[in-house]
């Protein structure tokens, strides 16, 4: 109805042809599946300036219930608590009540002779006579000179910054992930089903992963082709190169 050609929509998503005539004809077993269909769509969807979450709920009421061949249903989100903060704050709270009881046990006789000493010392004690404030005032030294201002110290001079890569992550489904951010490994462990991560870096990412079908990676906004064939381990690597690429692509 736009009159814009597969090929157009390909080159400013990054989307093969081939998936997106699956989403034309609502081929969904000849799409990777999981959390790759839902950002397909939504890709599609900004490009062409329709509303993303009504095409999203018409492919969940479309697809719901079916699980094709290659396609993988999409994972409920689950919340879960993390009860490590809460063990240790308890732990502290225990350590602070034994510890103020063997205080109390231990040397509360001790203390309270103390205070009662303290608060039983004559008030005379306390006050000075008018002769020995005149010899303090007399005695007092003088005043140390003020300190000079620091001197002003103008802000560095502004640097050029490069274009940085801006990574999203979303996992649908159970697997194990390895980022590199500029040769330097800033992720390596194991992701679950609704796990969202972002990565910054300056020239380059690396991602690989045991299973290629269970992430959606989004750069700078724009959806990543897929890191390999569904069921399999994959890798990609993403450069200034690739977000160029995407940019002039959008417009």
């Amino acid at each position: 109805m736009r009159g814009v050609s597969l090929e157009e929509i390909s080159a400013a998503t990054r989307i093969s042809t081939r998936f997106l005539e699956a989403l034309e004809s609502d081929q969904w077993d000849q799409l990777p599946g999981g959390v790759f269909n839902r950002g397909f769509i939504r890709s599609v969807a900004r490009f062409l300036g329709l509303d993303e979450d009504s095409l999203v709920a018409e492919y969940a009421l479309e697809t719901k219930n079916r699980t094709g061949a290659g396609m993988v249903p999409d994972p409920p989100l689950e919340v879960r608590r993390n009860w490590g903060p809460a063990i240790v704050a308890f732990g502290l709270l225990a350590a602070i009540v034994a510890g103020s009881w063997f205080i109390y046990t231990h040397y509360g006789a001790q203390i309270a002779a103390r205070l009662h000493k303290s608060r039983s010392a004559p008030a005379a004690s306390t006050t000075a006579s008018p002769a020995s404030s005149d010899v303090a005032s007399a005695r007092a030294p003088d005043a140390t000179p003020t300190a000079p201002a620091a001197k002003h110290q103008a802000p560095p001079p502004a640097t050029s910054a490069r274009a940085a890569l801006e990574l999203k992550i979303e996992a649908g489904k159970p697997a194990d992930l390895k980022v590199v951010a500029d040769g330097r490994t800033v992720y390596d462990g194991h992701v679950e089903p609704g796990n969202v991560m972002r990565f910054d870096a300056r020239d380059s990412l690396e991602i690989s992963t045991s299973e290629s079908s269970a992430l959606l990676l989004e750069l700078n906004g724009q959806t990543a082709a897929p890191i390999g064939l569904p069921g399999q381990p994959g890798s990609i690597k993403l450069t200034q190169k690739d977000l160029k690429s995407a940019a002039g692509g959008s417009h």
